[in-house]
């Protein structure tokens, strides 16, 4: 037996003793799935990005798993360890440390939203739409006008949700990735709990979005976020130096192919349309 000490997310300690299936495999990463709940667990070799349900292996070892993982026989979860059995070897992953992907506060600092907003000013990205970021800055230059004020209002909120999950190419689609940076900001916020329970209607049924997809909104209206988007709220409560925002942000963008960007046009969208609820004055 392979026995390899891994980091893990902290509820995956919670687990129930199970057999596992590989859903997916990619370059970089590969998710579980126990085909009875939507959530996957995501396996890596790259700690510099800690996400929600994620399995985090030395990156020789993961080197070493993902070019035998397409030939899995069987997949179990037992006490503290996922036991992978390929055809060339016979894995033990065992959790011997774990981190948190909860969000655990409230509120923005309003002077802190302005830098903020302010320094998204110099993205010059193009998101997952094939709209520029800079575009989503602006209530009146946003794409998608019509569609996102849907999102702000509990009696269109259905309908916001409904154009904007599963819209768009990869992995996630950006419009799943969208509305993860709305639900993020509507934690923060306080208010407007239609929309997580919108979203929430939605991910129960595959037909709407990727799995991928549903694991991670699933996540989110759990109050579950990735590091690099808990590093932004840390800034936002305050929490983070002024001259860390930059690299800050650079962490957020960097994920997948247009995922980070994309998640981020969300946050920046939520903060835009709902500064009346916010109170907040986003003059920059």
């Amino acid at each position: 037996m392979r026995e390899v000490e891994v980091l893990g997310d902290h509820v995956l300690l919670t687990l129930e003793d199970r057999d596992w299936y590989v859903h997916s495999v990619f370059e970089h990463t590969f998710n579980l799935t126990d085909k009875q709940h939507t959530p996957l667990v995501i396996l890596t070799g790259d700690r510099s990005k800690l996400l929600p349900g994620g399995l985090y292996l030395p990156p020789r070892d993961f080197t070493d798993l993902l070019s035998q993982i397409r030939d899995t026989r069987k997949v179990a979860f037992r006490g503290d360890s996922f036991y992978i059995e390929t055809y060339q070897d016979f894995w033990r992953l065992r959790i011997v440390d774990t981190f948190r992907a909860d969000l655990l506060t409230e509120g923005i600092r309003s002077d802190r939203l302005g830098y903020l907003l302010n320094n998204c000013r110099n993205i010059d990205r193009q998101t997952g739409f094939d709209q520029p970021f800079q575009d989503f800055l602006r209530a009146e230059t946003s794409p998608y006008q019509k569609e996102t004020s849907w999102l702000t209002n509990a009696v269109t909120v259905q309908w916001g949700v409904d154009f904007f999950i599963g819209r768009g190419r990869g992995l996630t689609p950006s419009g799943d990735d969208f509305l993860l940076g709305w639900i993020l900001i509507d934690w923060l916020s306080g208010n407007h709990q239609e929309l997580r329970a919108a979203v929430a209607s939605r991910i129960e049924d595959a037909s709407y979005t990727t799995d991928v997809g549903r694991s991670y909104l699933y996540y989110a209206l759990r109050r579950r976020f990735s590091s690099a988007l808990l590093g932004i709220v840390r800034y936002l409560k305050g929490n983070e130096p002024l001259e860390n925002l930059d690299n800050l942000l650079a962490e957020a963008i960097e994920y997948g192919n247009t995922s980070g960007i994309d998640c981020l046009a969300g946050i920046v969208s939520a903060l835009v349309y709902k500064q009346v609820n916010l109170d907040l004055d986003l003059k920059y």
